[in-house]
């Protein structure tokens, strides 16, 4: 959304948000933690891309059953839903509470730590391949 978010876009948002992350098991639902708020704008700073479907789903919704909404979007309009989706689930995991509750920190540098050996090397996985030694095919028509 280049625009703008109205006020009314907003209370269509957040009555499509909650039939997709209502409140429960006591989680925030997603009108609760601010989806239709701050951190929707947040989203669409981030991922602007997503402006102008959004504004098309809203539009669409408005005024109708946000359940029977949702369900039209993800039976007729897989596209639509998934950017609904998106924009719904980037915008609630934003919350700071909610990001607390699930144990996320949000991204973090994590160093390699050049003792250890590699992930891919720890299983096992690569071990034959390592063993084997390299392998290739001349290119035709060139001296190696």
């Amino acid at each position: 959304m280049s625009r703008e978010v109205s006020a009314e876009d907003r209370a269509t948002l957040a009555a499509l948000a909650d039939v997709l992350i209502p409140a429960g098991q006591g989680a925030p639902s997603a009108s609760e933690a601010g989806a239709a708020g701050p951190w929707l704008d947040e989203v669409l700073r981030l991922r602007p891309d997503l402006g102008e479907p959004l504004a098309a789903i809203l539009a669409a919704a408005r005024g109708a059953e946000p359940a029977a909404a949702v369900a039209g979007l993800q039976a007729e309009q897989p596209a639509a839903f998934d950017a609904l989706a998106a924009v719904v689930a980037g915008a609630y995991f934003l919350h700071p509470e909610v990001s607390r509750a699930i144990g996320y920190p949000g991204q973090q540098r994590r160093p390699i730590v050049p003792e250890e050996p590699p992930d891919f090397e720890q299983d096992g996985l690569l071990a034959s391949v390592l063993a084997r030694g390299p392998i290739y095919r001349p290119t035709p028509g060139r001296e190696p």
